[in-house]
């Protein structure tokens, strides 16, 4: 759409309170979304993994993905109730049903008051288990909104937003300075910083197009940026000239082979060496790939710490597109499967610090499970960090050493 010359996405026109109902909406359409105030989203295509969805529901709105026919059982103009947290719609809702949405609702509010207002203090379980929630961000305002939630730092920084829409990669210091505003709320907490993680359904134009078959398994994350190292370069500068200011770590995406772990390792002491002796960031692995669960003890004498993304871990484990609606059937990031990669890798690793920033971290009901796998960090979305706060004070760490 324009106006006097001026593009103008569709997103920004969304009248306050709207329920959303799109075919599918791509991560680059989030940054839209962020500007208005919609009351809920409800995707046609992409499951609840998908990353749109994830983007989405880190900005505090209710969204259902993967509803068959949605755009033409919705019409426009129609009142509509929606309960993300059932994953339930009502069309043309009588009084009562709006009545008794409200006293839901009220109820839910009063729990989430409870828990918002512990939640600066320390989350530790019921037998003494001190555990770090932390949140997942992408841009200042979910740094603002996960500091306001009681965040005990910033387990993932996601650094795309930086990047997509860009016809030439920013250069060190203007990554630095985006860097630096976006993270300035969480000064004095530890902050994760995960490297520019691309490719398959989040391209870079000033790339272009790369020709295959199969994205989802070609150059993603980690890989992209081995074959295209100014990019990683970049990235490494601004990071350690924000650990000047800031208790920095950084987080390698799409880890497969312990080698995408040396390449970086490799170029960071590079680069670390031109700063005088500084001390250099932690350095991590995510756990995305069943290859990557399984070479943990390989991984280990080159990373400080693991963190598991339970969404492509379950992706690539079934076989399963996370963007891909006629397979989500197999998309279940709660099977035994998963959790028992989750507990090979701690066995194999004991004294290695696990942590988790898939979708699978944010839901109450499987916390204790994943505490017994040995996961000490959580990052969720900001508003979940209260509610994840008062779960872990509920449970306790059975059968495993703190």
């Amino acid at each position: 759409m324009r106006n006097s010359g001026i593009r103008i996405h569709p997103l920004e026109q969304i009248p306050s309170g709207s329920v959303l109902v799109a075919s599918r909406l791509l991560p680059s359409d989030t940054i839209f979304l962020s500007q208005c105030s919609a009351a809920a989203v409800l995707l046609e295509h992409g499951h609840t993994g998908s990353h749109a969805a994830l983007f989405v529901r880190a900005m505090g709105v209710p969204c259902i993905a993967d509803i068959r026919d949605i755009l033409t059982s919705v019409p426009a103009g129609i009142r509509v109730l929606v309960d993300a947290d059932r994953g339930e719609i009502l069309l043309r809702p009588t009084e009562i049903d709006e009545a008794r949405f409200r006293d839901k609702t009220a109820d839910r509010r009063k729990l989430l008051s409870v828990a918002r207002q512990r939640a600066e203090e320390p989350a530790i379980t019921r037998d003494g288990v001190a555990i770090l929630v932390q949140a997942n961000v992408g841009c200042r305002k979910d740094v603002e909104s996960a500091m306001q939630n009681g965040a005990d730092g910033i387990g993932l920084y996601r650094t795309e937003q930086t990047y997509l829409g860009r016809t030439q990669p920013p250069d060190a210091d203007v990554l630095f300075e985006e860097m630096r505003r976006t993270l300035d709320p969480a000064r004095g907490k530890p902050v994760c910083v995960r490297l520019l993680d691309v490719g398959a359904d989040k391209p870079l134009p000033f790339i272009g197009f790369l020709a295959e078959t199969n994205p989802a398994l070609g150059r993603r994350g980690i890989r992209m940026q081995i074959e295209y190292p100014r990019l990683m370069e970049t990235q490494l500068q601004a990071i350690l000239k924000l650990a000047d200011d800031f208790d920095v770590s950084i987080l390698i995406p799409m880890v497969a082979l312990p080698h995408d772990i040396v390449t970086v390792r490799e170029c960071l002491d590079r680069i670390g060496a031109e700063r005088a002796g500084a001390a250099l960031p932690r350095l991590g692995a995510m756990i995305e790939t069943p290859a990557a669960a399984l070479s943990v003890v390989a991984m280990a004498p080159h990373v400080d710490y693991v963190s598991f993304g339970t969404n492509d871990l379950t992706q690539y484990t079934f076989a399963a597109d996370r963007e891909n609606a006629a397979v989500e059937r197999y998309f279940n990031d709660s099977d035994d499967v998963i959790f028992r990669f989750l507990r090979i890798a701690h066995d194999d690793a004991p004294r290695m610090p696990l942590s988790i920033c898939g979708e699978l971290a944010g839901r109450p009901m499987h916390l204790p499970r994943l505490l017994q796998c040995g996961i000490r960090t959580f990052s969720v979305a900001p508003p979940l960090i209260p509610v994840i706060k008062e779960a872990i004070r509920a449970a306790r760490v059975e059968g495993v050493d703190p």
